[in-house]
């Protein structure tokens, strides 16, 4: 029996869980503009940061704790006896209705018990830092109701290592106490090494008596969070001034309601260097009104974000996920890279070069305030010699492994800074002079061409380009590391795609005299490809190493391997009758109900066929699982042949929501949230969602979906219209900002081809060609589009 646990509310942009008790939490990132950051699940699980969670940890959450997920943000309601959540968790208290609604700028309980219906809307204002918690309480039995209220956060050493591991010690760094002037429970952090030494105040827009601090007195002894011994034996009024401890937050309001009567709380988290500024937010939001026009605002602010492209297709899942989701997915990317979820502890940086670059390609539309700079941080990996450096620390800059080499980092920086290029026209950005990251000067366009040259000189016997240390498949380091000489086939084909795009930079540019090299390096590149070194007779291999080589037939595990096909037809100059056959083999060997494998079979042993391979098991992550990522390239692949059913069937599968709704308790993660992988068929988990959220697959998604299947794609010289759907569909419609224009487009498809000849007209004037050119001065220029 397939078991529902919720629905989208597309109008309201939100997906609402009706049942508690989802295989997994399901998250949602809750941010403003500034530094504050928090996730909070479907039962008030979750952590709260500032800035980098690593450094700026707020609240504590365990990652592998019992009970799974928590703790969090929860708030107790006791009547009588009885002791409930609204969130569900911690007590699991049955209530007599429940529901929690995760929307773009929040996360909201509604719930009733014993005639009490409670409703709690979490969410952080645009430009303060500061965490709300809206309750409302209404009365809706016949007699009167004497409440008391609990809300409850267990706070975390800021520093996230020194938490989870040197508590004993580096626990007397900080003190927690409450206020005897009223102004609520405080925590300072004091450790003199530390990159953030926040404070924060807990506090209530009505006064309280009651508090506790001391977290091991108030949960007690042989307790969770579930039955905390103060709310049976009442609050102490506990702290832990000195340190040394392990502290929370918690404080009683006692609230009366008559038959009928309603009541309104707000529960505050502030956070600041200092004391003062933390007050003076707590007591901002001791007003409705300014926690309305705060959440007005935040929505607002997503409203404005998310007009920047809306669709209208047939498919009401792809609505779903192209019209919020999915850009709701790249924002909490880029944001936080791949360091803090559920399932990511939140130990280290969010600036990875190649991850980061990805993150931000949609976001040069959807979330552009900041990319700019972002992009000109990101630039500082590249080293005077072209090598990229893996990660930087945001604090420092710095990266803590320097020498460790992913081959295939730059393109990726080519690819965002083309559609940096292309959404915004800002071609100063280019000429902006920088540091690299280990010695001298550069302008951004010579940190592109110093890493490109790099990959292209950097070659090994057959002329193709050296993998180092791993490229964009990290689990090939295990090969790398007990075989000298790699060449990378993956690399090359993306080589030639990333020229390709330089080169349109540099005619843009005029620095015209560096691209006869990228021309002919990937002419030698095309050259290599289409051999027999690298051709295996129905598809491309995908490594070369000087006596054997990985993604062949004769190879008994790991005979082929997607991202090799698919970037043989993005690159663009290798026979079409071996792309096509490529593309053949990934849908006849490697496609599946549930995605496509990133390769088959998963390797068991190492390259010796005796040594254990010592990774992931068979159908895990980047072992002969569904890496869901590298499918947004075969889509990819799949429009430029013109093959519209295989593209749909690749993208529309891997969506979310169509995965989840196969089987939501075996896949297990969010309908919402895009999943980095899931495991494959050799796995007894085969399609069970492994992570979500942070991932570089949503951001392609996005941009297959919108660019690719929709075919509505910004370059240097105009809007490309190009779709690529269903034969079934008879048209769509998108509304797209770009610098500063509305496109309304409509595209009819009355043949029912998908794919072909489009005719453009442009306020009802026919245009030649497939590319609009930015010349209008109008706010809103009308597109029309018909595949022929």
């Amino acid at each position: 029996m397939v078991i529902d646990y919720g629905f989208f509310d597309q109008k309201q942009r939100e997906y609402v869980i009706t049942n508690p008790m989802t295989p997994e939490p399901w998250i949602n990132y809750l941010d403003g503009n500034n530094k504050l950051n928090m996730f909070i699940s479907n039962g008030a699980g979750g952590t709260a940061w500032y800035d980098q969670p690593h450094t700026g940890r707020l609240t504590r959450y365990r990652l592998n704790g019992l009970p799974m997920d928590g703790p969090g943000f929860y708030l107790y309601i006791k009547d009588g006896e009885d002791i409930w959540n609204p969130s569900f968790f911690p007590t699991m208290n049955k209530t007599d209705s429940w529901e929690c609604r995760h929307g773009m700028s929040y996360t909201k309980f509604d719930a009733s018990k014993n005639g009490v219906k409670a409703s709690v809307k979490y969410f952080i204002p645009l430009n303060d830092e500061i965490i709300l918690w809206d309750v409302n309480l209404h009365n809706e039995s016949d007699s009167s109701k004497e409440l008391k209220l609990y809300p409850y956060i267990d706070y975390s050493l800021h520093d996230y290592i020194k938490d989870s591991l040197y508590f004993l010690v580096c626990g007397n760094q900080a003190k927690y106490w409450n206020d005897e002037s009223g102004k609520g429970l405080m925590s300072d952090y004091f450790a003199f090494e530390a990159a953030f030494m926040g404070k924060t105040v807990f506090s209530a827009s009505e006064p309280f008596e009651k508090f506790d601090m001391d977290r091991n007195l108030f949960i007690g002894r042989g307790r969770t969070e579930a039955n905390p011994i103060g709310l049976q034996e009442g609050l102490k009024n506990s702290d832990v001034k000195d340190g040394g401890f392990y502290a929370c937050g918690t404080f009683e309001l006692p609230v009366k309601l008559e038959p009928g009567e309603s009541r309104r709380i707000i529960i505050k988290l502030a956070v600041s260097k200092e004391f003062p500024e933390a007050l003076r937010l707590s007591e901002k939001y001791n007003s409705f009104d300014n926690v309305d026009q705060a959440f007005e605002q935040i929505d607002g602010w997503w409203n404005k974000a998310l007009n920047n492209c809306q669709v209208s297709t047939p498919d009401t899942q792809v609505n779903a996920m192209l019209n919020a989701w999915l850009p709701k997915n790249i924002r909490s990317t880029m944001r936080n890279g791949r360091s803090i979820s559920h399932r990511h502890p939140g130990d280290g940086t969010a600036l990875r070069f190649r991850d980061t670059m990805q993150d931000i390609m949609p976001g040069t539309s959807l979330f552009p305030d900041g990319v700019r700079e972002l992009l000109l941080t990101l630039m500082g990996s590249i080293t005077n010699s072209g090598r990229v450096v893996t990660h930087l620390d945001p604090i420092s800059l710095k990266c803590s492994k320097p020498a460790h080499t992913r081959s295939d980092a730059i393109v990726w920086g080519v690819f965002t800074l083309y559609k940096y290029l292309s959404e915004t026209g800002d071609m100063s950005i280019l000429e902006t002079v920088l540091p690299y990251y280990d010695e001298g000067m550069g302008s951004v366009l010579e940190h592109l061409i110093r890493g490109m040259s790099f990959v292209g000189e950097n070659t090994g016997s057959n002329g193709l380009p050296n993998i180092f240390d791993c490229d964009w498949n990290d689990m090939l380091q295990v090969f790398s590391n007990a075989n000298q000489g790699g060449e990378s086939i993956m690399l090359a084909e993306q080589f030639i795609y990333a020229s390709k795009l330089l080169i349109e930079i540099l005619e843009k540019a005029e620095k015209t005299d560096l691209i006869p090299f990228f021309k002919q390096k990937s002419k030698d590149f095309a050259t290599v490809l289409a051999s027999d070194v690298c051709w295996d007779g129905s598809w491309f291999k995908r490594l070369l190493y000087p006596d054997a080589s990985i993604g062949s037939q004769e190879n008994p595990e790991g005979q082929i391997f997607l991202n090799a096909q698919s970037w043989a037809v993005i690159a663009g100059d290798l026979p079409e009758n071996m792309e096509r056959s490529a593309m053949k083999a990934v849908a006849e060997k490697l496609d599946t109900d549930c995605g496509i494998q990133l390769f088959t079979p998963a390797f068991t042993k190492m390259m010796d066929g005796v040594t254990r391979f010592h990774t992931n098991t068979p159908g895990a992550g980047e072992n002969g699982g569904l890496f869901l990522h590298a499918n947004t390239w075969a889509i990819i692949a799949e429009t430029m042949l013109g093959n519209t059913q295989q593209a749909w069937k690749y993208f529309s599968q891997i969506l979310p929501n169509k995965l989840s709704a196969r089987n939501p308790k075996h896949y297990g993660r969010e309908p919402y949230a895009f999943a980095s992988w899931v495991y494959g068929p050799d796995h007894q988990a085969f399609g069970h969602a492994a992570l979500t959220w942070l991932t570089g697959g949503a951001a392609w998604t996005y941009m297959v979906g919108t660019e690719y299947i929709l075919g509505i794609r910004p370059s240097l010289d105009g809007l490309l219209i190009s779709p690529c759907i269903p034969a079934e569909w008879d048209g769509f419609s998108v509304t797209r900002q770009v610098r500063g224009v509305s496109y309304q487009i409509t595209v009819t498809n009355p043949d029912h081809i998908g794919c072909g000849k489009v005719e453009l007209s442009i306020d009802d004037k026919p245009i030649k060609g497939y590319v609009i050119p930015y010349v209008f001065s109008a706010e809103t220029v009308k597109v029309s589009a018909i595949i022929k």
